[in-house]
């Protein structure tokens, strides 16, 4: 039995230059409504939510080359048992961040990639 859980997808994160306008289209036209704003050091986020899927406009100024989604962000329980497995089995993992003062409760949170390339967040509120 593992210390740690995996409890579903977190959000998904899409760079942006004009995160009003993204949040408005979600919110007039796909029924999100918005979930929660915040800024990690200079950078601001905002989030919206529908039927538990929440989307994360990240405020960058422009979309990345290939395509605008950043993340795919899996939430999980006991990150750090998570992340110690992940490491046994060979996975390249980034050390594991925290922002106390982001959402009600903080969170922490890690990078890696996927083998398809794909950017993998592991985040725990």
């Amino acid at each position: 039995m593992s210390n740690y859980l995996f409890c579903g997808c977190a959000h998904v994160g899409i760079m942006t230059g004009d995160v009003q306008k993204c949040v408005d289209f979600y919110c007039k036209n796909l029924g999100f409504r918005p979930y929660y704003a915040g800024k990690i050091g200079p950078m601001p986020l905002t989030f919206v939510e529908n039927g538990g899927l929440v989307v994360e406009f990240i405020a960058a100024g422009e979309a990345k080359p290939g395509g605008a989604v950043d993340h795919i962000a899996l939430e999980v329980q006991g990150i750090e048992a998570f992340v110690e497995d992940l490491r046994a089995k060979g996975v390249e993992v980034g050390p594991i961040g925290s922002s106390p003062d982001f959402f009600p409760n903080g969170f922490k949170n890690v990078f890696f990639t996927g083998p398809a390339g794909e950017k993998l967040e592991l985040v725990e509120y």
